[in-house]
């Protein structure tokens, strides 16, 4: 068996497990009395790191994807902490939802609509083991279940740009990670 396709067996298999653990707790939370199920459900929502919205994981996740799709998981874990960190400073410079976040103008080139990479996005599914990564680094980092490995990074940018960015020069690099280097405002 080639390595490569052995490494992504475990990861499969790890993601299985994962998922069926996440069933388990929506069976539990839809069997549980009204109350018990709806309190459940608000303190998991209330211990989120910023507040949730419908289609946040699977718009960060599209963002890891189109961003980050071949790093390593901690590599796609900075890349989610960045948006987090945006999140959190909020506006006026920020927008106030992960999906607003990534979604903001000229920000993630993976959503803008004249950039081949969109396209990629949006199409991507959970037949493509980088699709299923990213949605389990979205999962792990919104839920707090993986930690900030960029310091409180709030920007990035690949190690290949050449020249960098002129806002680089403007901010505190904070650490590389895989192809990026991260700042903070």
């Amino acid at each position: 068996m080639p390595p490569g396709l052995k490494h992504w067996l475990w990861v499969l298999l790890g993601l299985a497990v994962f998922m069926l653990a996440a069933v388990a707790v929506g069976a539990l939370l839809a069997f549980t009395a009204p109350a018990h199920g709806q309190q459940a459900l608000s303190t998991w929502r209330n211990s989120a790191l910023v507040p949730l919205h419908k289609g946040d994981v699977d718009t960060l996740a599209r963002t890891l994807y189109g961003e980050a799709r071949g790093e390593r998981p901690e590599g796609m874990a900075a890349v989610a902490w960045v948006i987090l960190n945006r999140v959190k400073r909020g506006p006026p410079r920020f927008a106030e939802t992960v999906s607003g976040v990534c979604k903001q103008r000229a920000q993630f080139t993976c959503w803008s609509p004249g950039d081949p990479n969109a396209k990629v996005c949006a199409q991507a599914s959970d037949a493509d083991p980088y699709f299923v990564l990213a949605i389990h680094v979205a999962s792990g980092v919104l839920s707090g279940q993986i930690a900030d490995p960029t310091n409180g990074s709030d920007h990035y940018h690949t190690i290949g740009m050449r020249p960098y960015p002129a806002w680089a020069g403007k901010m505190k690099l904070m650490t590389v990670i895989g192809q990026h280097r991260f700042y903070k405002e």
